[in-house]
């Protein structure tokens, strides 16, 4: 289980909440019941006894409007945000299911410079990682799990022989990259192994190359 704000399944957490939505479907058939009730997973965990949840008050301010979390990553996500990447979308609860929230490149400067003394760079990300063009670049994995939104965004087919795209069919947000459990689903599996091996194949061209070097 993870601590961030519950006890709650860390994996699948995508599937422990779609179950406890089938389960109040058979028993109230009610669609908005069963869509808090997962929500719920995330504020009450496994064991938790609140009824209602004040996103507002719950909340744990930082760059990213969708939230960071607790912890070290949080900090260095929230940083992240500070610094390399401008996540300045709001919400108005009219084009969205989201509560409205001014959400936009002033407020999060002001956030970001009272905590770190650093206003996000809107063009870094773009510079340094050459934006959408990844043909000239090598050795990077992107991996993609089809149950996590952000997909959409990402990288799906391979760009070039050393830049590839490995996809997670069942997976959520970046199922690949924790450790591995029982409860894994096949797919998460294998995208570890393939991502293993690609890592293995590089770092052994490497060594071979610095070898010939010397």
């Amino acid at each position: 289980s993870s601590g961030i704000n519950a006890e709650w399944p860390l994996r699948p957490g995508v599937t422990a909440a779609c179950n406890m939505m089938l389960d109040e479907m058979k028993k109230s058939g009610d669609e908005l019941k069963a869509v808090a009730v997962a929500a719920g997973l995330f504020y009450n965990g496994t064991a938790g006894t609140k009824q209602c949840f004040d996103i507002y008050d719950e909340f744990i301010e930082c760059a990213d409007i969708t939230g960071c979390g607790t912890g070290p990553e949080a900090v260095a996500w929230d940083w992240q945000c500070c610094t390399e990447f401008q996540l300045a979308t709001p919400s108005n609860n009219v084009t969205d299911m989201f509560p409205p929230l001014t959400w936009n490149t002033d407020v999060v400067d002001k956030y970001c410079k009272a905590k770190y003394g650093v206003t996000p760079d809107p063009v870094k990300a773009s510079l340094s990682y050459w934006s959408a063009d990844f043909t000239s670049a090598s050795n990077i994995i992107f991996s993609n799990g089809l149950l996590d939104p952000w997909h959409a965004g990402g990288v799906l087919e391979d760009v070039n022989p050393t830049v590839k795209a490995v996809i997670v069919k069942e997976g959520a947000h970046h199922l690949d990259m924790r450790g591995s459990d029982p409860a894994d689903p096949p797919s998460v599996i294998a995208a570890r192994k393939t991502e293993v091996a690609l890592i293995k194949k590089w770092l052994n061209s490497q060594k071979e190359k610095t070898s010939l070097d010397f």
